[in-house]
């Protein structure tokens, strides 16, 4: 059917070549044939020239073809076929009309897997005017529909909102929106304080034709979206990038410090050292001024294979790749232990789209935006901080890889960036050791006036990190609220052994290698509880109960809890864990008030005579609970 087609529009010959609809409707015909050539493609299209065959490559990946076509004098066409391993997911052809060294993009028609026509987009533009002022929507005919995108629009008026100015260097932002617009900076006039390098106006509208001008990349929403969602006190500076002439960082820097920014955010980059080096002497002449650029999305060592701005050496410049939650090396994302700095996780992250719409993104964009809604959030907490202060704060936060893992980055990995201003930095030795032991006695635990009467004892461990938030005065405050909840099923613990250590950053997470390292270096009577900065599980959780019966892939785990400093009410959470231990059982129930519903609250303190019971029996039975020879 597809060679009957094409064999019927090459018969239309040359006189009908003219007709934009006809080429697109031929372009997308014998784009069809997935083992096409250049040289097949403008054999089928009468009168054409091919001029370029370029492969498109996202995260490292081949996943289709770019070519392009021309008619003397008038014409050209952009022809894309993508088609990830193999398998056709749409052709879009462009319609491009020339008039000597002016191009101009008119009209634009996209087919699916099927090779049928689904929809178009027409530019449209105001005389002779070189920017396009609107997208029509155009149907499977390629007729106009009610549907328009604006490419250029006023910004709405409004009042500066308040807090700390960042700057956001990228495609612009959708500030349509009500929540972009509520969020941008602006005078005392309510002009906004940004601007648009690449067109020269005060309209810095989230549009990146780069690629092509019918479905301009909208990534400036979206990261915007991120930063205002992670740091709320931001007053969002919005740049649109001056692609045509990278020249114009220089006055981009110097306006954006003229405003008072100290946070910059450059989720963009290139493999030409010559498009940053006006940057990088801008950036140079300005040290208070903190660039927090992404690493890149090519799946490469950029260490070999640069890119910029991520591998330019400068003293006020973090470079951030991108991560999984448990701190892997996202698929797809750059790294280079002396270009880049840092790993956030920035896979599957929620973000708002252009549409307004929420969605989600990946890659080292928004491991880079997560940084500086940190440096903004530090910031605000340090107003007379400048970028010396600030990166080596944010860099002090960064968990290093531990002993035997592949180093990816220079300084590692901050496991939760949207709250890591809460977290003293990491000051770890480089051997694991014991630093104090204490011990908590019983008479710290109960009020002997209370009426107890224990059957069985129960001595655990407790084991923290003295660099991290938790301490002994808090470890004590949490045994004394934890142990009268127990005592409900005649639980009675007469002392607690508390370990206070040192060593290597990555001990203070609960990852899951890590903890049987630790377990094995420093072993501990059972049940121990290691009080943890954060967790870098996949599924992650702010505490975590290992007993027998799930254990049996991480048998050097068996009767531990693992508690981090997120943990809303962490003596709940230790009774609720130990009580989970004791039970051998990871069950939750629903009955109002219980210790054992599924969330730890501060009216969720009972356990009923079954749990007690089966609490007693299985804690008795896997050895952590002992008979007392007298009820007490």
């Amino acid at each position: 059917m597809l060679s009957a087609l094409l064999v019927l529009l090459t018969a239309a010959g040359t006189a009908r070549a003219t007709d934009p609809t006809v080429l697109l409707q031929q372009a997308i015909t014998a784009a069809c044939e997935p083992s096409s050539t250049l040289e097949q493609l403008t054999a089928h299209l009468p009168g054409s020239t091919g001029t370029a065959d370029e492969p498109i490559v996202v995260r490292g990946a081949v996943i289709g073809w770019r070519r392009h076509l021309t008619w003397p004098g008038s014409q050209e066409l952009i022809i894309e076929r993508i088609a990830p391993r193999g398998q056709l997911r749409r052709i879009v052809a462009e319609y491009w009309s020339v008039a000597g060294a002016n191009k101009r993009a008119l009209l634009a028609a996209v087919a699916g897997p099927q090779c049928q026509l689904q929809f178009g987009r027409r530019l449209l533009y105001e005389g002779e005017a070189p920017q396009a002022i609107a997208i029509e929507q155009l149907d499977a005919k390629l007729a106009a529909t009610s549907g328009r995108e604006p490419l250029n629009p006023p910004v709405p008026a409004g009042e500066d909102p308040g807090g700390v100015p960042v700057a956001l260097i990228d495609a612009g932002v959708n500030y349509l929106l009500p929540e972009v617009s509520a969020r941008l900076a602006r005078d005392q006039d309510g002009n906004i304080l940004g601007y648009d390098y690449w067109e020269l106006d005060a309209r810095p509208f989230d549009a990146n034709p780069a690629r092509s001008p019918f479905f301009p990349q909208r990534h400036g929403t979206k990261t915007a979206s991120l930063l205002l969602r992670e740091a709320p006190m931001a007053r969002l500076v919005p740049y649109r990038y001056p692609r045509p002439d990278m020249g114009r960082m220089t006055e981009l820097i110097r306006d954006a410090a003229n405003k008072n920014v100290r946070v910059l955010n450059l989720s963009m980059g290139s493999n030409k050292p010559q498009d940053w080096q006006t940057f990088a002497a801008a950036a140079k002449q300005h040290p208070d001024m903190l660039f927090v650029v992404s690493a890149g999305n090519d799946g490469r060592d950029i260490d070999a294979q640069a890119v910029y701005p991520a591998a330019l050496r400068l003293d006020n410049i973090i470079s951030v790749t991108s991560s999984e939650p448990d701190g892997v090396l996202a698929h797809g994302s750059n790294w280079g232990t002396h270009s880049v700095d840092l790993m956030v996780p920035a896979e599957r992250i929620a973000v708002t789209g252009f549409d307004g719409r929420k969605t989600l993104a990946s890659g080292s964009s928004y491991a880079a935006v997560r940084v500086a809604a940190l440096a903004t959030r530090l910031l605000a907490q340090h107003p007379h901080w400048r970028a010396p202060q600030l990166k080596e704060a944010i860099l002090g936060r960064a968990v290093a890889p531990f002993p035997g893992e592949t180093a990816y980055v220079s300084h590692g990995f901050i496991p939760r960036p949207e709250r890591a201003e809460a977290y003293a930095a990491v000051t770890g030795e480089a051997k694991l050791r014991e630093v104090e032991h204490f011990q908590i006695q019983a008479d710290e635990l109960y009020d002997r006036h209370n009426g107890w009467r224990f059957t069985h004892a129960l001595q655990p461990t407790f084991v923290y990190f003295e660099d991290t938030a938790w301490d002994m005065k808090g470890l004590r405050s949490i045994a004394a609220k934890a142990a009268p909840i127990l005592a409900q099923c005649g639980v009675y613990i007469p002392r607690i052994e508390v370990r206070a250590l040192n060593g290597p950053q990555a001990y203070r997470y609960f990852r899951e290698s890590v903890a049987k390292e630790l377990v094995r270096q420093l072993p501990s009577p059972k049940p121990t509880v290691y009080f943890v900065r954060d967790t870098l599980q996949k599924d992650a959780y702010d505490a975590e109960a290992i007993g027998k019966g799930n254990s049996a892939t991480r048998p050097t785990l068996v009767y531990t809890l693992w508690l981090t400093e997120a943990l809303k009410h962490p003596a709940i959470g230790l009774a609720h864990e130990l009580t989970h231990i004791l039970m051998d059982s990871g069950a939750h129930v629903d009955r109002p008030g219980n210790l054992m519903r599924e969330e730890t609250d501060a009216q969720n303190l009972k356990l009923t005579p079954e749990q007690c019971q089966q609490l007693v029996a299985s804690g008795t039975e896997n050895a952590l609970l002992t008979s007392l020879p007298l009820a007490r």
